[in-house]
């Protein structure tokens, strides 16, 4: 039975005085009829689920699933629930019990091999917020279900047979969506609170600062000083994006009490009202360091270090909202705000504005940087005509995981070979760590004692030089676009080497690196005054030698400066000098990895005056550690509810395609809305799971088909320790006409059978009413799993849930799955007086093969002949080529043929052979129109011309 609430009087319910009566049949026993069952549930257990306003009925949906080798039972299910926190009296718990439904959810995972009988149990609470004239405050009501064979059975729980923990329901009350009452958290004495206008709509947003400054030594460095804050109050759960050490974020949860083993940046809190809380320390606006703590009583304490020398106070940000992204967002623009006014950011601005003109200061919705080519007056070349998104949206390999530490040309060469010989044509390249010329020895020397010595690559591994192995790699592979090298912000672990060049030939410094990190003791490193002389010509070098992009990695050794003066001036001065020499020299292709640090995050990558670069947004992948992958993606998709706000694309690391979680990371990747890089060793490649991350353009790049909108988590408060099923949602184009994506990852140890309603994917949306009137969309979508291929009937989404708006579906272990929301366009045809639903898929074999769609658009053209007809035109503009579907709900009710569709690719009718039907995994009467835009443009030998789409239009009656 589940674990009673802390606020419930007791979860039990009363004693039966009358026996159950004994079953007739012998051959089986109830309780363990019970243990085999299987039930998915909506709401879930064991998770929060916030229920929006609403004075309609709350609907509860349990599918049960029995072995057909037992016998089909008379079962009943019931949902047993806290009613005096529902109803807001003082009540025991009582049952709901659930009605049979021939009705079920949408089953979208092929089932054709569970041998099971399946009963869908539904039934509806009243709300309790049935007055109008009343003010009502929100509730939290715990949950469970008990279930039993028949109505002789004894009933059995969910918490008993299979350790599920209770559900939680949180009501949000119908009031005004901008009443978000008093100040969100109660701060202790020595803090002044100010009401801040937000640019979110519908958030409450506070400057909070400590009434004294923070305590500055006369002497010496600078100390973390800690003021405790106080608490967010009715605390239901809470997220916290920690520092799980200097380098990353990761994401910590929890439930009534608040406690943080590690320093968090961002803070979210769900409150039993329904009210999220979210609190940000201010960073990057000069130099001050500030994190959240907690005390031992479970308030939140502020910790600060003040670098600058000068009066600073300890702030934060806090906004509340009834959505968690609202919140967000408010303090994240508040925080951008404040950004762009430090003194910091203008003489970061100033050395930019010295860039040519040519170079965009802005950052384009497009993905795309086109500039021109000036000269300086020293004559060296500024950046050429191109575009970004060929970085962004190319395929990439890198050598990390695949070739190892100990690399040289002669490796780099064999495992592009490998990749070629087996058809994989890659548009980048990433040469990983140790390329470069340093001191020590490989596989002798610790890593992070060893020093830069010269801009050249390594002798040993490069004996012909650099420009010469990449010379000889784009001969032999003409795909590769870009190429881009590794470094350390400080040149390499070891900073730089006393007795290279580099020393030689600019300013140096021995710095102090904290003790308790690999990097600690003296380092020596370029000196600040010269670091933008020493970057700039780095950079020339690099693109002289025909590379095109870098990643430069431990960028968080600015974050380990054990002193005061050397953080001071480091921290801005390093972050300038490399931003400017990759926007000069590198068109803005460079990747920022490790440096997941407050210092760098607010400072460069809030505001919007560069291109876009590459973040890597967790830890690395391990290949080799069964236990990081499932932790590895849903850190990723956590950490990207902050990063969403930075000028980034987020870099979810690199993978192989030949490994037991290769499926589940690619598609990750693919929701990620970042690049994909791969990392196969040589002759060890899944060729197919490839194929259904990429695409080939009309000019012959293996693509991606990233989402425009990037990949994170569903679930804010859902724990990684309940061991459910991670939600990641991502969008692609415009509001209410783009394709919503849900990737959904199992990370339980076990099978996992779950029930989601369709408002879980971004942008698909009920009606919003505050007031707490029932509302149905008049928007329909239809859903498509990329791994069964089944497809939903239409779905107008409603608010509150209703049975028809839910999808079913189980994953085994490592399973995961890729769901695709496409918007329904209805048409009224004359010909059949009738109406036509149409949804555009995309490209069917991809995993996000909706983002292929660059534009769509349906028009009726009246075509006179022998009368007047009409005829429907689907226009489709996709980025890359693959078997195009698009969902006709007439298909098998009309018995459609192909000869009744004309299919026309820059003003041409494809061949008859390229288009096809399907219906086999579509609801009745509907079907796939299928059109294999490769082979015709290939058969009908089409040209791009100037551009990288293909256009293809489709007319039928």
């Amino acid at each position: 039975m589940s674990t009673p609430s802390s606020f419930s009087p007791s979860p039990f319910p009363p004693a039966d005085d009358t026996p159950p009566r004994p079953t007739q049949i012998k051959f089986y026993r109830p309780a363990q009829m019970a243990l085999f069952a299987k039930l998915a549930t909506y709401p879930p257990l064991a998770q929060v689920t916030v229920v929006s306003p609403t004075r309609d009925k709350f609907n509860f949906t349990v599918v049960l699933e029995s072995s057909k080798s037992l016998p089909e039972r008379p079962w009943e299910v019931s949902i047993w629930y806290d009613h005096g926190s529902y109803a807001g009296i003082k009540s025991p718990w009582q049952a709901l019990d659930l009605r049979l439904e021939h009705v079920t959810p949408a089953v979208l995972y092929d089932d054709t091999q569970a041998d099971n009988y399946r009963y869908t149990f539904s039934g509806d609470l009243e709300s309790p917020f049935v007055s109008f004239g009343r003010t009502y405050k929100g509730r939290r009501v715990p949950f469970t279900v008990r279930f039993r064979v028949d109505p002789n059975a004894e009933w059995s729980w969910v918490y008993h047979n299979f350790g599920i923990k209770d559900g939680e329901l949180v009501l949000q009350p119908p009031i005004d969506p901008n009443f978000l009452g008093a100040s969100p958290v109660e701060v202790e004495e020595g803090w002044t609170l100010r009401k801040t206008p937000s640019d979110a709509p519908e958030a409450r947003l506070y400057t909070i600062e400590s009434a004294h400054p923070i305590p500055t030594p006369n002497a010496g460095n600078a100390k973390v000083e800690s003021l405790v804050l106080g608490r967010v109050t009715q605390v239901c759960r809470w997220l916290a994006l920690v520092r799980i050490w200097e380098p990353w974020f990761a994401p910590r949860h929890g439930e009534n009490r608040f406690h943080l083993s590690e320093p968090a940046i961002l803070l979210s809190f769900l409150r039993s009202d329904g009210l999220h809380v979210v609190l940000l320390a201010v960073n990057g606006i000069d130099e001050v360091l500030t994190e959240f703590t907690s005390t031992g009583e479970g308030a939140i304490a502020v910790q600060a270090r003040n670098d600058t020398g000068r009066d600073r106070k300890h702030k934060i940000l806090a906004a509340s909202a009834w959505k968690f992204e609202v919140a967000n967002a408010a303090v994240m623009y508040e925080m951008r705000k404040l950004v762009r006014q430090s003194n910091a950011y203008q003489q970061a601005l100033e050395q930019l504005e010295q860039l040519p003109r040519s170079i965009r200061s802005e950052s384009l919705n497009s993905d795309t940087v086109l500039v021109n080519h000036e000269t300086y007056p020293t004559n060296d070349p500024t950046l050429t005509p191109q575009w970004l998104a060929s970085w962004y949206d190319g395929l990439a390999y890198c050598t990390w995981n695949s070739l190892g530490q100990d690399l040289n040309a002669q490796k780099i060469m064999a495992g592009l070979d490998s990749l070629a010989n087996h058809k994989i044509y890659i548009s980048t390249l990433i040469i990983d760590d140790n390329w470069q010329s340093l001191d020590g020895t490989q596989g002798e020397t610790n890593q992070f004692q060893r020093g830069w010595r010269d801009f050249e690559a390594n002798p040993h591994g490069f004996p012909e030089g650099l420009k010469s192995a990449i010379d000889k790699i784009r001969e032999t592979h003409p795909k590769i676009r870009d190429i881009a090298v590794w470094h350390a912000l400080m040149g390499y672990w070891g900073g730089i080497s006393a007795e290279g060049g580099i020393a030689q030939t600019y300013k140096t410094q021995e710095v102090t690196f904290r003790e308790g990190t690999p990097m600690s003791g003296r380092k020596l490193v370029v000196h600040p005054d010269d670091i933008h002389r020493m970057y700039d010509d780095f950079y020339r070098f690099l693109s002289n030698a025909g590379v095109t992009g870098v990643k430069t990695d431990v960028q968080f050794a600015l974050d380990l400066l054990n002193d005061t003066p050397d953080r001071r001036s480091f921290t801005n001065t390093y972050q300038s000098a490399w931003a400017q020499a990759h926007l000069r020299h590198l068109s803005g292709k460079a990747i920022s990895c490790m440096s997941m640090i407050p210092q760098i995050l607010f400072h460069s990558f809030l505001t919007t005056t560069t291109p876009r670069i590459l973040l890597r947004n967790s830890d690395d992948f391990f290949p080799n550690v069964p236990t990081s992958h499932a932790w590895h993606v849903f850190v990723n998709a956590h950490n990207a509810l902050f990063t969403q706000h930075l000028n980034i694309l987020p870099d979810w690391d690199m993978f192989q395609s030949s490994h037991p979680y290769s499926g589940f990371h690619a598609a990750a990747r693919c929701v990620s809305g970042g690049p994909i890089y791969i990392t196969d060793t040589p002759g060890e490649h899944d060729v197919g799971l490839i194929q259904q991350m990429t695409a080939l353009s009309p000019r012959g790049q293996t693509v991606i088909l990233r989402p425009s909108c990037v990949g994170k988590t569903m679930g804010v408060y859902d724990k990684y320790e309940e061991k459910g099923v991670l939600k990641i949602g991502a969008y692609d184009g415009k509001s209410d006409v783009g394709s919503s994506f849900l990737g959904l990852f199992n990370i339980a140890e076990s099978e996992t059978s779950f029930i989601l309603p369709i408002t879980k994917f971004p942008g698909v949306n009920a009606p919003s009413s505050s007031t707490g009137d029932g509302e149905v969309s008049k928007n329909k979508w239809i859903v498509r799993s990329h791994i069964s291929k089944r497809i939903t009937s239409p779905i107008h989404p409603s608010d509150p849930i209703k049975p028809d708006n839910l999808l079913q579906c189980t994953l085994p272990v490592r399973g995961y799955d890729v769901w695709t929301a496409l918007p329904v366009h209805t048409f009224h045809l004359p010909a059949s007086d009738s109406d036509l639903d149409v949804a555009v898929l995309g490209l069917l074999g991809q995993f996000t093969g909706a983002a292929a769609i660059v534009e769509s658009n349906f028009n009726l053209d009246e075509v006179t002949s022998e009368g007047v007809s009409h005829r429907l035109k689907i226009h489709v503009q996709l980025k890359a080529f693959g078997l195009l579907g698009i969902w006709l709900s007439d298909v098998q009710s009309r018995q459609r043929k192909v000869e009744d569709i004309m299919v026309i690719i820059q003003g041409r009718a494809v061949p008859e052979h390229v288009v096809s039907f399907e219906s086999e995994h579509c609801p009745a009467e509907s079907g796939v129109l299928v059109i294999d835009v490769g082979n015709a443009w290939e058969e009908m030998e089409l040209d791009p011309g100037w551009s990288n789409e293909v256009g293809v239009d489709v007319f039928l009656h």
